[in-house]
């Protein structure tokens, strides 16, 4: 499922982020109904480095669950093709899991 794929690559993920790269994802999942606006404020502003931002952004992301790690590997895939190569990801790794746009704007759990 998404979220192990997530589990495994996180130290990768965690260095692999650019500043740039968090804020357009943040607003991808804020889009997306994934992340709360609170949620996404914490992330930006209750971390100053770009490492732990990652790290908050991801830890976030896998507690909820393997639906919202797939709306970011999607997201990673379409709009950073570079990252997603150097991350090993794919949209549709997830064996048959892979969410259309449709779904993945359901409103996803806190």
């Amino acid at each position: 499922m998404a979220d192990k794929i997530l589990k495994e690559k996180r130290k990768l993920f965690i260095h692999s982020l650019d500043k740039c790269t968090i804020n357009d994802l943040l607003d991808e999942l804020l889009e997306k109904r994934v992340l709360k606006q609170e949620e996404m404020e914490k992330v930006k502003h209750e971390n100053a480095m770009v490492m732990d931002k990652s790290r908050a952004l991801l830890d976030i992301i896998i507690g909820k669950g393997a639906r919202a790690c797939q709306v970011c590997i999607t997201y990673i895939c379409e709009e950073d093709r570079y990252l997603a190569e150097k991350l090993g990801l794919s949209a549709g790794q997830t064996s048959g899991h892979h969410l259309n746009m449709q779904e993945s704007e359901e409103v996803l759990p806190s």
